[in-house]
């Protein structure tokens, strides 16, 4: 089953009229995660056909409002809704004093199962981890502490590798005896599944918003399928990033080759850029693939590794086309 990622929003600081502050949905298959939760972020989950009440996590970077004034109305409507299922939210220290005080505020107390785990540690810890996938942070390097995320699939099971399997036209009673454990004969060869099988590696998800050049965050995301990094600024205005701890889009891409990644998704552009697409200009000169967030796209990661960006989903759905 291929992971997918919704892009609610992936501008910096104010939404405009056409890009909205950050916000993104991964399915892996068993959890709904959402990575920060700009303004707006539940109106666009309705837009986009992500179901809010299959949200099981909420990972928050850093308290920037950007980042997080869309999490009051999203945990209100929960209530609302008679949410049942447990939710976990995960963020910097100061997360639980500003959902208590908000929602204590409007007198919407929380009704739901709901765990809050606060970081502050300045090392990658495990914030999660069950029998599909393990969620580090690490920390970043912003004007305020800022975390970022590595979601990591767990291989749970063997794959037969389907060119050896079909060369030795192998029957259904032959692959059922191989999955359950069991040798096999053919031709007087034994075989198990461990001489048979196909190895594949696991899909990782890192996420990477408002950081500063950071070279040391490269290890905790190595070896990623796909990184989303911030790319605030391009390089010609390099200076501007230093000064408000920020990346170039070139940056990014330095970060996504000195991870060994397979591919970079950039995003949290400013407001002062109109031509998005010179942002993947610039990362591709030093890395090849290299996509672009906007609000309303959708990207598959498959297991195999390739990313399918389905840019189209939202004119079939919906008719509405993403700008």
């Amino acid at each position: 089953m291929s992971w997918q990622l919704t892009i609610l929003g992936a501008n910096s600081a104010v939404p405009t009229l056409q890009r909205y502050p950050s916000g993104q949905v991964l399915r892996t298959g068993v959890h709904h995660i959402l990575l920060d939760c700009g303004e707006g972020s539940q109106m666009r989950m309705m837009k986009y056909n992500e179901k809010i009440s299959r949200i099981s996590m909420i990972l928050i970077s850093h308290l920037h409002g950007d980042h997080i004034f869309g999490l009051p109305g999203l945990l209100t409507s929960f209530n609302l809704y008679h949410r049942q299922n447990p939710l976990l939210l995960v963020g910097p220290e100061g997360i639980k004093d500003f959902v208590e005080h908000v929602i204590g505020t409007t007198r919407h107390d929380v009704a739901f199962p709901f765990e809050i785990i606060e970081i502050s540690e300045d090392y990658e810890i495990v914030v999660f981890e069950d029998d599909d996938m393990v969620v580090s942070s690490f920390p970043l390097k912003h004007r305020i502490p800022t975390y970022g995320y590595r979601i990591e699939e767990k291989i749970n099971r063997k794959y037969l590798d389907k060119e050896k399997i079909s060369s030795l036209n192998l029957t259904h009673s032959q692959i059922r005896d191989l999955m359950t454990g069991h040798s096999i004969s053919v031709e007087d060869n034994v075989y198990t599944i461990e001489d048979l099988e196909r190895i594949r590696q696991p899909r990782i998800y890192s996420y990477v918003t408002d950081t500063a050049f950071l070279p040391e965050c490269a290890e905790s995301v190595f070896g990623s399928t796909l990184i989303y990094h911030e790319s605030t600024f391009l390089e010609e205005d390099k200076k501007l990033a230093e000064e408000r701890f920020h990346s170039t889009a070139r940056q990014a891409a330095m970060i996504a080759q000195q991870a060994e990644a397979r591919h970079l998704l950039l995003g949290h552009y400013s407001s002062r850029y109109s031509d998005i697409e010179k942002f993947q200009k610039e990362a591709q000169s030093i890395f090849p693939s290299v996509f672009l967030a906007l609000s309303g796209k959708k990207f598959l990661i498959e297991s195999n590794g390739e990313i399918i960006e389905n840019q189209d989903f939202l004119m079939r759905r919906t008719g509405f086309r993403s700008p």
